[in-house]
C-alpha cells in the first residue's frame, strides 16, 4: 500500500514554498524569513556545505537546539541529496562520541567539538542565512529509495538506536499526516490561510520533523521559543503571534497551566493542542479544555514510533475523551495487530506500513520476514477498530517527553566499584509524568558512595534527561520475582508508598 501521486523526494518539497514567497515562514525571537528569505538562505548554506565535501549520499550530523539555523541547515542538506542525522544535543559527551563514530559523518553541524570529525559551527550558518548574499538553488538528483534521515531512538540495552529512513519513508509519513486533515499541497488553493504553530518540541524528535515540513507546503507560519522551554515565553507567543497551534508534550502544557500569567495573556487564537511524547492523563485534558476554551475538542491524539517510520493511528478529541488510552484508529495505509494477546485482548502493538525504515544502523533490519514492527508498547483493538496504548513491554521510561533507556543507566552506575546491583524505573511525577527512580545496592563491606559521586558518574556517560530523579540507597538485595529476576513492580510499589523522594537506607 502507498499513496499515489507523491514527491519521490524530499527536497523537491522545498519548492512547493515558492507559492507562499512573500510570506512569513521562519519566527524565532526578533528574527523573521519570508518563505523567500528562507529558500535564498538555503541556496548559500548548501554552497557552503558543498565546499567542505557535502555530496549525495554523505551522512552529516545535525546537532543543536531549535533555531532558524538548524532548519536552514536541515534544507540545505537535503538539497545536495546528504543524510541528515539528527543528534540530540542534550546527549552526554560519551553518547555523542560513540553515536558519531557509528554516523561516521562528513562533517557535523554543532558547537559541540567532536574527535576527528570535520565542525562547522552554528554561528557560521547563522552568518550565511543573514548575510543576504545571492545564491540560486540547486537540487541534487535523489532516488525515493535513497537515505534521507537518521534518527535515534532510546534504545533498550544502551546506547540510542540510529533508524535509517528513506526518503520514501519520510515523504509517506507526511502524507499521511497531511492526509488527515485534507491538506494535501495539491489540494490547498492559492489563497489558502495555513496556520501559525509554535514548536516547543524538538526539531530533532519525529513530532519535530513532521511539524516543521508541514507547516512549509501548507503555507504557514512556524514560531520558535528563543532559547529553552519557559511557560511565561510560550504564552506571550501564543497572544503576540496569535499561534493557533501549539505541538507540545503533556509536560509542557502542564506547566503552562501553572504559570501565573495564563490569566491574563489572550490565548483566544489558540484552537488545537496535538500532544504526543507520552500518554494524556484524562485529568490534563479537562484542565486543558478549561483554561482554552477555543481548544474544545482538538485535544487530538497521534500515536507513531521512529522505527516505524512515523504515525500509526490518530484520533480527535471527540474520539478520545471519555476513552482512557485510546490513540485513534489506525491511517489508511496502516495496519495493526496485537500479539500475545491475553483474556482480556491486551498485548503487544506491531505495526505494517510502506512508510517503515529500512534498517537499524549496524544492526540490520528492523521488520520480520512479513513486513510486521514490534513496537515494544502494550495495547488492545476494541469492536470498532480503536487502538488503545496501555503500556510497555520494553524497560523505557518516558520522562518529560524523552525516552529513556534504563539499561542504559543501570550499566551506568554499574561502573561504580561499591556499587553492587541496580534497578532503575519509573516513578510518578505530576509534571513530567514519569521521573527516573534509582535503586541502588551497596556491595557488602563498602562505604556508601555519596549522591555527588554517582551523579557525577552518570554526567560522565548519560544525557541531562537521562540523570536519576530520586535516589534509594539500599544495603537489601532487590525484591525477586518468581524467575529470579528484580522484581521493579514490587519495588515502584514500595518506594511510592513511601513517598517516592530520595531514601538513604545504606
Amino acid at each position: 500500500m502507498m499513496y499515489k501521486d507523491r514527491p519521490t523526494a524530499l527536497n523537491e518539497l522545498l519548492l512547493e514554498g515558492r507559492r507562499w514567497s512573500e510570506r512569513e515562514f521562519l519566527i524565532q525571537g526578533d528574527r523573521r524569513l519570508t518563505y523567500q528569505d528562507h529558500e535564498e538562505a538555503v541556496a548559500r548554506v548548501a554552497d557552503r556545505l558543498a565546499a567542505y565535501g557535502v555530496a549525495r549520499g554523505d551522512r552529516v550530523l545535525l546537532l543543536g537546539f531549535n533555531s532558524i539555523e538548524w532548519c536552514v541547515s536541515f534544507w540545505a542538506l537535503h538539497t545536495l541529496g546528504a543524510v541528515v542525522a539528527l543528534g540530540n544535543p542534550w546527549w552526554s559527551t560519551h553518547e555523542v562520541s560513540e553515536l558519531a563514530a557509528k554516523v561516521q559523518p562528513k562533517v557535523a553541524i554543532t558547537d559541540v567539538e567532536i574527535p576527528g570529525v570535520c565542525r562547522i559551527h552554528v554561528a557560521e550558518i547563522r552568518d550565511l542565512v543573514d548575510s543576504g548574499a545571492p545564491a540560486t538553488l540547486r537540487l541534487a538528483d535523489v532516488e525515493e529509495s535513497d537515505d534521507a534521515i537518521i534518527m535515534f531512538s532510546s534504545g533498550t540495552t544502551g546506547l540510542p538506536k540510529g533508524i535509517l529512513v528513506s526518503q520514501r519513508s519520510v515523504i509517506g509519513n507526511l502524507h499521511n499526516l497531511l492526509a488527515l486533515t485534507n491538506r494535501l499541497p495539491n489540494e490547498l488553493p492559492e489563497g489558502f490561510q495555513a496556520t501559525t504553530s509554535m514548536q516547543s518540541v524538538p526539531l530533532f524528535h519525529l513530532a519535530g520533523v513532521q511539524t516543521s515540513i508541514s507547516t512549509l507546503l501548507q503555507g504557514g507560519r512556524l514560531v520558535m521559543l528563543n532559547g529553552k522551554f519557559d511557560p511565561a515565553e510560550v504564552l506571550r507567543l501564543i497572544e503576540a503571534e496569535g499561534v493557533r497551534s501549539w505541538g507540545a508534550i503533556p509536560t509542557m502544557v502542564s506547566r503552562v497551566l501553572e504559570h501565573p500569567d495564563i490569566k491574563t495573556r489572550d490565548t483566544s487564537s489558540l484552537s488545537s493542542i496535538p500532544l504526543g511524547g507520552s500518554a494524556v492523563p484524562p485529568e490534563l485534558r479537562e484542565r486543558i479544555s478549561a483554561a482554552f476554551p477555543s481548544v474544545k475538542q482538538k485535544i487530538g491524539s497521534l500515536y507513531g514510533l521512529t522505527e516505524t517510520g512515523g504515525l500509526l493511528a490518530a484520533g480527535s478529541g471527540k474520539e478520545i475523551v471519555g476513552y482512557p488510552a485510546r490513540v485513534g484508529r489506525p491511517l489508511p495505509v496502516v495496519e495493526v495487530k496485537i500479539v500475545g494477546a491475553n483474556e482480556s485482548g491486551e498485548g503487544e502493538i506491531h505495526g505494517r506500513t510502506p512508510n517503515a525504515p529500512e534498517e537499524v544502523l549496524g544492526e540490520g533490519p528492523l521488520e520480520d520476514a512479513e513486513g510486521w514492527i514490534a513496537s515494544g508498547d502494550l495495547g488492545r483493538i476494541d469492536d470498532e477498530g480503536y487502538l488503545y496504548v496501555t503500556g510497555r513491554v520494553k524497560e523505557i521510561i518516558i520522562r518529560g517527553g524523552e525516552n529513556v533507556a534504563t539499561v542504559n543507566i543501570e550499566n551506568t552506575l554499574l561502573r561504580h566499584p561499591d556499587v553492587a546491583d541496580v534497578a532503575v524505573m519509573a516513578l510518578p511525577d505530576q509534571d513530567l509524568g514519569e521521573k527516573i527512580g534509582a535503586a541502588v545496592v551497596i556491595r557488602p563491606g563498602a562505604v556508601t558512595p555519596s549522591l555527588d559521586d554517582l551523579r557525577a558518574l552518570c554526567r560522565s556517560y548519560l544525557a541531562r534527561y537521562e540523570m536519576p530523579d530520586e535516589w534509594w540507597m539500599r544495603r537489601d538485595d532487590m525484591p525477586m520475582n518468581a524467575i529470579g529476576k528484580t522484581n521493579k513492580k514490587a519495588l515502584t510499589a514500595d518506594w511510592v508508598e513511601r513517598g517516592s523522594g530520595t531514601i538513604l537506607d545504606a
